[in-house]
Formats: C-alpha cells, structure tokens, sequence
C-alpha cells in the first residue's frame, strides 16, 4: 500500500495545505485488492477553468468488464463540473490481474476500490458509483460489503444474477455463451450479437443438438458455462450473489434507479427497488427514486427518438449525463434536489408524451380480461359449448427455426420466429382510450401432454393501419409452475394454474378504436429451446424431442384470465422538465 500511494503521490499530485497539485489531469493508476490482486484504472482530475491548486473532490467510480476506456467521454464531463472521476477494469479484464469470473468477486472488490479511493489525495472522502447493466449489478454487489465511504449511487439497469440474466425465470438465454465468450480471455472482446451468432444459434436449435453444446460450438470451453448450466433454477448459487434482508437493512445513502419499458434488465431493476423497500431503513428508502422511461437495455443510458418504427416521443431523450450531475451534486455536494424529481417514482407515459411522478409502482385498479374462444371478453364464461371451453396449439420442436430478420415490437416481425403453432386472443375494440400503468398480469389454465414445455407470452396493441405494437411479454417454464425453486416435473391432462405476473411494467396510453392481443407459444428465438423432455432442458437434444399438445382451458370451472393496470384518468404530469440532449430541444 505505501508503495502504491508513493507512486501516486509521484504520478498525479501532490498535497499542499489539504488542496491537490495537479501535475497529470488523466492518468493510470493501479488499485491494491485486500487479496494482493491489482485492478487497472484511469482517473480523471478536475480541471475547472485550469485552476490549480485543485480542492480535493468527491469521487464518483465507475467498474466495467468491457474496458475501461469505453468511460473516457463520461470521465471528461465529470472532471470538466468538478468531480474526480474513475472508471476501473474488472479483476481480470483489461488491464487488471486476476481471473474474471461473473458475480464472483464484484462486491468485495467494489468494496476494496470504495475504500482505497476514498484515502487518496485527490479525494474528499465522500465516494460514489455510476454505471448499467453489468456495471448496475456491482454496485449492488457491493451492497454485501457495507463500505463506509460510499454516499450515493447510480444503478441503471443492472443485471439480477439468476432471475434476469443468464436465465428469466429459470430460462436460459441463447447470448448466455456469446457474453461469456466475449468477457472471456479466449473470447478477446467478440461482439455478443450479429450475424456469426444467429448462425451457430440455428445449428444448435435445427440441428437437434443440447443448448449445453453452444461451447463446443463457439469453440472456447474456458467460460464457467458448464458451471451456470448446472444451476437451472433460482437456487442458493444465485442468492448468493446479490444482498440479503440484512445488506438492504445496511444502506445509509440515497440511489437513483433507471430502468426502461423494454429494458431486458428491468426485472432486475425492479427486484432491487422492491427488496429495498421490503427490507430497508424506511427513511432512507425515502431517498431511493426510480426512473422509467419508454427505452430499451441501451435507451437506459441513450434515449433515443424511435426503437423499431416506435416512435418515444422528444420528452423521453433525456440529457442523462445531466440527470447524473444533478443526482450527484445534491447527493454528494449539498446543492437542492432535482426540481424534476417530484415524487419517488418518475414514469414516462407512451402516447401523451409526457412524464408522471408516483411514490409507489402500482396505482392502477385491475381491468380483468377472460380468455374465450379466440377472443378476450370483459365477463367471465358461465355456459359455453364443449368446444369452446378450451384452445389448443402444438409446439413440435423439430419444426425448424428461422432468425429474425431485424428488431421489431410487432407481430409482423415476430419476438418468436418458430413457424410452430401459438394461440392468439384478441378484445372487442375499445370504446375509449385505455391509460394502462404497471406489470400486467395474466393467469392461465393449461394442460399438456409431455412432461414439460415452455410459455412465451406478449400482449400487443393492435390498432387500425398500424403495425401491432408489443406492450409488454412474460416466460415460464411449465415444471416451475408451482415456484423457481420447486419442480414438478409430471404428464398430465388436467388442467394447472400457471401465474405470470411478472410482465415488464409497462405506461401507455392505448388508444379507442384498437383492440388489446395476447398471443401465447412455447419457443422463443431469443431463448433455450425446450425439446418438452423430462430432463434438464440444457442437456435435451432431439433424442428427448416430442410434439407437445397445449390446451389453454377457459370455462366457468377454469376461468383464464387477464389483468391490466388501469388508471381511470391520465395522471398529473410533472410540472417541472427533465434536462432533454440536444436531439429533443
């Protein structure tokens, strides 16, 4: 350590009367770990108006997998409004020592890099983080460890270990061997998505063989794939990664969560924010706000105008490198709160255009759907004929699969391009707009032939001259219909109840005249595909494969139904403008 902090002291700065002389303004630096491992990092100095002697400021660090460099652009903004700024590699990415292996040892190295940065001449002693999606992830991690000096927090959408990557609800992702391979030495940085992937997804899923023989096929067996396949459901291997009641109890500073409409990880979001409140100190739960707007994974930290042929509105482009300076001046440099965050909760409504405030998720009063035959229906079956009790589809999983042409939120393009079967419902249309605001919910009757399948469900908006638009989808795995952690793995034609009630939430204005669809299938392109063996469904291959017969039951006996949040009117709109980029001023 004294080592360390005499070549800092040489390389970057010296102290003079408790201010910094800055020599370099961004520079290497190498972090000491409790275990002797060095982490690789940039800081940059603060360098308002070239003034020197340079105050000792707060710190606001950012730990990424992917390279420290991709922070350049955000550590220059910092230092330019008065903040030390470090972005750090990963133990065993870049630069830095060690071996990386996922949630392993984000927290107690998040917990090590809080601390040492916090004793450093350039610091004031107050430290916070910054970061989405696998950077998201490590600061709750390091939630595990209660560091001292850590005062505030950024967590946009981060990854929940085991309930939103690699698996949702105990199913896996076909990206879960491209981003290990990518994070991976042997992988070098390759790109987690295009073309060369979708072609080795089609091999694996056409060709009959195991989900588990993607690492043959990538051809780098040095991932801990083997190791995440062997935990297919939200066990204690997962748990241990993310806080406990008692870590959530230990926070003592305010966080700003972002999540989107179709962020992938807004699961996680959403389970952070939720645990917090169940489990943490009331009054600093106060402090805890949430963003939602109408983006995507990437849209979380760059709105942009359109995602496919949606177009969000100018309101939803929000300047986020300024909603950050804002968070973080009140937070660390004692300046007023946002005047925009006016409630605990920020929703941004689709359709209006606008942005609401909420101090809690669920507002709206459940709007209930019946399924009947091919139809939603506002009131429950009581008599139907024998064949209208019930719809039927077949999932066959040697039908083979087509990749998806490009990114699309309609069913012209679909989310599940298996050319199987899918059952399709579709309501009356709406005699007035529809102010939907929440995690809808739907409860299914179903019945299947096989030991097990999958359920792929969307809703969608359709509306004259439009392409249908999705809302929002939900996944499950038939075997887990009693709970993530209890299989039941048995054939039979009677019908079982199966939640999901774990939509993506989902503001949206839904206009009169367009009807509400949900559409129900068992194989997803983005997803494991399930040969409906009785197996672990990592390891099926065509030898387990079946045909599965799924009855979607809708009686007086089994009333299949769904919910949707609904508020009676459009909610006040926030009076006061989130600070929009250039593209929407």
């Amino acid at each position: 350590m004294k080592t360390i902090n005499s070549y800092l002291a040489m390389l970057l700065c010296t102290v003079v009367s408790g201010h910094v002389m800055a020599k370099e303004l961004v520079k290497p630096i190498t972090i000491p770990m409790s275990d002797g491992t060095l982490l690789s990092g940039t800081v940059f100095l603060p360098n308002i108006d070239n003034a020197i002697p340079i105050k000792a400021s707060p710190v606001v660090v950012q730990i990424t997998p992917y390279g420290r460099e991709e922070a350049k652009k955000r550590g220059q903004f910092f230092r330019n409004n008065g903040y030390v700024f470090v972005s750090v590699d990963s133990r065993g990415r870049g630069t830095s020592q060690g071996h990386f292996t996922p949630f392993v040892d984000d927290g107690k190295d998040g917990y090590d890099i809080v601390e040492w940065l916090a004793k450093q001449p350039f610091s004031n002693g107050q430290v916070a983080t910054l970061g989405g999606s696998y950077r998201g992830f490590t600061q709750w991690a390091i939630q595990k460890f209660s560091p001292p000096s850590l005062k505030s927090m950024i967590a946009i959408a981060p990854v929940y270990p085991g309930k939103d990557f690699p698996l949702r609800n105990n199913i896996f992702a076909n990206y879960t061997m491209s981003w290990l391979n990518m994070v991976s030495k042997a992988g070098k940085g390759a790109a987690y998505g295009g073309e060369q992937w979708n072609t080795l997804y089609l091999k694996q899923k056409n060709e009959g063989l195991a989900f588990a023989d993607l690492e043959k096929l990538v051809g780098n067996q040095s991932t801990i794939y083997k190791t995440w396949l062997q935990h297919p459901s939200y066990d204690d291997y997962w748990r241990e990664f993310v806080p406990a009641a008692a870590d959530y109890k230990a926070i003592k500073f305010p966080i700003l969560s972002v999540t989107g409409h179709y962020d992938g990880d807004q699961y996680g979001t959403l389970s952070y924010y939720k645990h917090h409140q169940k489990w943490g100190d009331s009054a600093v739960f106060d402090q805890h706000y949430l963003l939602i707007g109408p983006w995507d994974h990437s849209g979380t930290r760059y709105p942009k105008a359109t995602l496919g042929d949606l177009a969000l509105g100018e309101p939803s482009i929000l300047d986020m490198n300024q909603v950050y300076l804002d968070w973080f001046n009140w937070t660390l440099k004692g300046k007023p709160k946002p005047i925009y965050l006016q409630g605990k909760i920020s929703h941004y409504m689709q359709k209006s255009g606008n942005w609401y405030t909420s101090e809690q998720l669920d507002l709206g009063n459940w709007h209930t759907l019946y399924f009947a035959h091919n139809a939603l229906s506002d009131n429950p079956n009581v008599f139907v004929k024998e064949a209208h009790r019930r719809s039927r589809y077949v999932y066959d999983p040697m039908i083979k699969e087509l990749a998806p042409l490009e990114f699309d939120l309609s069913a012209e393009i679909p989310l599940s391009p298996n050319n199987g079967d899918q059952l399709t419902f579709d309501s009356a249309a709406l005699k007035a707009d529809l102010v939907l605001s929440g995690q809808i919910q739907a409860e299914l009757w179903l019945s299947i032939d096989v030991p097990d399948t999958d359920f792929h469900a969307r809703v969608f908006e359709v509306c004259p001259q439009r392409k249908p638009l999705l809302l929002a989808f939900a996944i499950k795995r038939a075997r887990y219909s009693s709970g993530l952690q209890n299989q039941s793995v048995a054939i039979s034609e009677q019908p079982f109840r199966l939640a999901m009630n774990d939509f993506n939430y989902v503001s949206r204005v839904l206009s009169k005249g367009c009807k509400i669809r949900f559409v129900v299938s068992s194989s997803s392109w983005y997803h494991q595909k399930h040969y409906n063996g009785p197996g672990a469904v990592a390891y099926q291959t065509v030898k387990d494969a079946r045909a599965a017969k799924v009855t979607l039951w809708h009686d007086n006996t089994h009333a299949s139904q769904l919910r949707l949040p609904v508020l009676k009117t459009l909610p006040a709109f926030n009076t006061q403008a989130f600070p929009l980029a250039d593209a929407a001023k």
